[in-house]
């Protein structure tokens, strides 16, 4: 049960940092490039849903955090529906 408790806390911090190092920024980049987007229109949902993916995926957001810059600018170009 601590092992379950460990892993919970594990994935809930490292779904914080990169909501904050990630996902914000890009929807900041987002906003700005396109502010009538669905993405920046419903906010809310946009950060909910990229919690929950980080909380599902935990142990892969060590290869976001080491490509931020590459993953945040294909993250942003696929939110827009823009391709290179």
């Amino acid at each position: 049960m601590e092992l379950l408790y460990l892993y919970g806390v594990f994935a809930v911090s490292g779904a914080l940092t990169t909501l904050v190092t990630v996902f914000y920024p890009a929807y900041q980049i987002a906003k700005y490039m396109d502010p009538s987007n669905m993405v920046v229109v419903h906010r809310t949902m946009y950060y909910g849903l990229c919690f929950a993916f980080s909380v599902a995926i935990a142990p892969a957001l060590i290869i976001i955090m080491l490509n931020t810059e590459v993953f945040t600018k294909q993250f942003v170009l696929s939110i827009l529906g823009k391709e290179k």
